[in-house]
Order: structure tokens, then C-alpha cells, then sequence
């Protein structure tokens, strides 16, 4: 069994709608890719999101597929 192949790209991308009472927030990014921020997601938290907002994302690039493992408000 081999090991996974990633990849870390850094995006900016604008917080469109938040959800914590369901753990979850969605963000676009200059290309109009959606992202999802959960709950378990490396970050401040998404009480500290606002609809809007600019936000650093870390996106890790699999082969088949691309997530973020971490998100932060750009000041």
C-alpha cells in the first residue's frame, strides 16, 4: 500500500454563507469554486465568520480530489 500523494495550495476566497449550528460554512473562490469549512476544520472557529468575509484557505490537492484542512480571516 502506498502513501498518499498531496499537495498545499494557499486561496483566498469570500465566506458566502455560515451554518454553525450545523458545523458547516461555504466560501467561493476568484475561479467561483465552492468550498465547505466544517467544524473540525484547522481555524478560528466559524463563529468567527461572517458573510463576506475574506478567508486564507489551505487546500491539500489529492489525486482525485482537493479539501481544505485549514482556514483563517484575512484582516
Amino acid at each position: 500500500m502506498s502513501a498518499l500523494q498531496t499537495h498545499k495550495a494557499l486561496v483566498t476566497a469570500t465566506a458566502f454563507e455560515i451554518l454553525p449550528r450545523f458545523g458547516l460554512a461555504f466560501l467561493v473562490d476568484d475561479q467561483q469554486t465552492t468550498w465547505t469549512v466544517t467544524r473540525s476544520t484547522d481555524g478560528p472557529g466559524l463563529d468567527a465568520l461572517r458573510s463576506g468575509q475574506r478567508v486564507q484557505l489551505t487546500l491539500d490537492h489529492h489525486s482525485d480530489f482537493s479539501v481544505v484542512s485549514a482556514y483563517a480571516p484575512l484582516t
